[in-house]
């Protein structure tokens, strides 16, 4: 998994990869992307002030359910 940061043109709300909270998307977003380069996911901004650590420790929750 790889984080990719972009700045937001869009002006919708989406679920939060890690939380699964709805959120309205800010100026600039973090999307998680797969090792292949193709988006998984928004990381809304309560998640992202909890660090990258937390971000990743999630992941893995999120990688076992993809592959089941």
């Amino acid at each position: 998994m790889r984080f990719q940061i972009e700045c937001n043109r869009l002006l919708n709300s989406q679920t939060c990869l890690t939380c699964h909270k709805q959120f309205d998307l800010q100026e600039a977003r973090l999307i998680i992307c797969d090792d292949e380069g193709q988006c998984c996911g928004d990381v809304c901004p309560e998640c992202i002030a909890k660090g990258a650590k937390w971000i990743d420790s999630r992941l893995p929750k999120f990688n076992q359910k993809l592959s089941a």
